[in-house]
Order: C-alpha cells, then sequence, then structure tokens
C-alpha cells in the first residue's frame, strides 16, 4: 500500500511539473528586435531567453572549403614508378585462350502458356468501396475541408481571395491590440543640397512624423525611449541615423489566436466539404 501510495504521489508531482512548464511556456513573450543603422541591418527573434538572428543570415562565402584530394603514395626507394603504358592489368597466367567458333546453341524449349488467374487473387480482387478513405488523407475532416479551399479557389478565385481577406483581417485587427511595441530609439537627421530646402523639407518630416506616430499609438501600445528628428544643414551626420525597436507579445495569447483562426476557417460555409449523396 506505501508503494502504491508512493507511486501515485510520485505521478502526480510529474504532472504538475509539467503544467508548470506549459504554463511558463505560454507566459514567456516572443517577438522579435529591429535594429537599422546606414548600411547595416539586423533582426532577431527572441523567446524568453532564446534568441535567433533572422538577418543577416550567413553567406556562401563562408562555406567550408571542399576537401583536398590526398596525394599518392610515394614509390619505395630502388623501384621506378610505374608509366602510362604499365597501368594495365597483365594477362592471366595458365588460362587457355578462347575457342575460334563458339558452339552451336541448343533448342529451347517452347514457352509454357500463361497460367490463368485464380479466384481470390490480386488481378481478380474487388475493389475497395467507394466510402473507404485513401490511405494519405488527414483524419477528423481535414483533408476534406482543405479539398473544399481548393475547388473554391479553382471555382471562384474571387470569393476564395474575399473570404481569406476577411478572416485575415479579423486575425491582423487582434494581433495589433495584442502586440506591443517597447524601446523605440529614432535619431534621424534631414539634410538636402541648400540650407532652404534643409529647413523646409525638416518641417515636412516632422509633420509626417507625429502624425504617424499619433496613428500608430491609437492602433498600438507603444513606448518609446528616444524620438529625435534634427536638421543636417552641412551633411556630415548621414551615418549617424538609427531605428531600433522591439516588437512582442505573448506565446500564450498569439496561440489563442491560431486556434480562433482555425475554428473560424473550419466554421466557414464557404469552405465546408460537398456532402455525398448516399
Amino acid at each position: 500500500m506505501a508503494v502504491l501510495l508512493f507511486i501515485l504521489r510520485l505521478i502526480g508531482w510529474i504532472l504538475l511539473a509539467l503544467l508548470v512548464i506549459l504554463l511558463a511556456a505560454l507566459v514567456l513573450p516572443l517577438g522579435i528586435r529591429v535594429s537599422y543603422h546606414p548600411g547595416s541591418l539586423q533582426v532577431r527573434a527572441y523567446y524568453g531567453p532564446l534568441q535567433f538572428t533572422l538577418w543577416p543570415r550567413g553567406g556562401a562565402g563562408n562555406a567550408p572549403a571542399a576537401p583536398q584530394p590526398a596525394p599518392a603514395p610515394a614509390p619505395p626507394a630502388g623501384k621506378p614508378a610505374a608509366t602510362e603504358g604499365e597501368m594495365r592489368p597483365a594477362a592471366t597466367a595458365g588460362k587457355p585462350s578462347a575457342p575460334p567458333a563458339a558452339k552451336a546453341a541448343a533448342p529451347q524449349a517452347p514457352p509454357e502458356p500463361a497460367a490463368a488467374p485464380q479466384p481470390g487473387s490480386a488481378d481478380t480482387a474487388p475493389p475497395e468501396p467507394e466510402s473507404t478513405p485513401p490511405k494519405d488523407s488527414l483524419p477528423f475532416g481535414i483533408s476534406e475541408h482543405i479539398n473544399a479551399a481548393r475547388q473554391l479557389l479553382s471555382d471562384d478565385p474571387m470569393a476564395f481571395a474575399s473570404c481569406m481577406l476577411d478572416h485575415t483581417g479579423w486575425l491582423g485587427r487582434l494581433c495589433l491590440r495584442t502586440l506591443r511595441v517597447t524601446h523605440l530609439d529614432i535619431f534621424w537627421t534631414v539634410h538636402a543640397d541648400e540650407a532652404a530646402a534643409t529647413a523646409a523639407l525638416y518641417g515636412a518630416e516632422m509633420a509626417l512624423a507625429n502624425n504617424l506616430l499619433a496613428f500608430v499609438q491609437q492602433h498600438v501600445r507603444l513606448q518609446s525611449d528616444r524620438l529625435w528628428l534634427e536638421p543636417d544643414f552641412t551633411g556630415q551626420r548621414a551615418g549617424e541615423r538609427s531605428i531600433s525597436f522591439s516588437l512582442k507579445s505573448c506565446a500564450g495569447v498569439l496561440l489563442w489566436l491560431l486556434l480562433r483562426l482555425l475554428r473560424r476557417l473550419w466554421k466557414d460555409p464557404q469552405l465546408q466539404p460537398a456532402v455525398k449523396n448516399s
């Protein structure tokens, strides 16, 4: 009895640990970090403490060189190397040469007639009923929904595009509510050929930046560290431009949105498989 209680307690602790790990995996932040400087762009994805570089990618020039073939071993001392004429197999001694004339071939027996197919063999096996699903089909009717989507795309591409835009627009609106922009740091210089043109361009870009910032703040939660726009009359500070920010969300929220999107696609009347008449 004590052993059974110990085993049950151990199983309970294991299940509790798995539940804690699952909750931690759903709560961890998921997002990307973007950093731009003149001539360089870096994009990194992160999930909790894990980070992955998306850009720049490794070029072909970093590939390892092909291994060189090993040099042929040198001949032993006192023995000359073999020439091209000696790189041929020598004739085997003691074997008789082939006879000048071949013997007459023996007459072949006539081929036997093919045996009739037996009942129950593979050639006469009854066809499988049409109701049997193919072996490579996906379970739970997923293949039927995929085929229905393909059929809608081939029959009416405009209706298929309208259906997909409806679902992606719904997903985009919800994603904007869950996303958050943090550590936004922008330093940008404005330069033109003449000082008057630089001042005019600076005023236009300042108005555009303020309007764009107000529009983004209406749809996305934004936290900025520095937003600086400066006129550069000499043109010597073009290399000091920089833009960096982090775009993050919660892994559990994104998973919930993905499941809701799959449910919407499953319930869409335009993507329902055709009902077969029995």
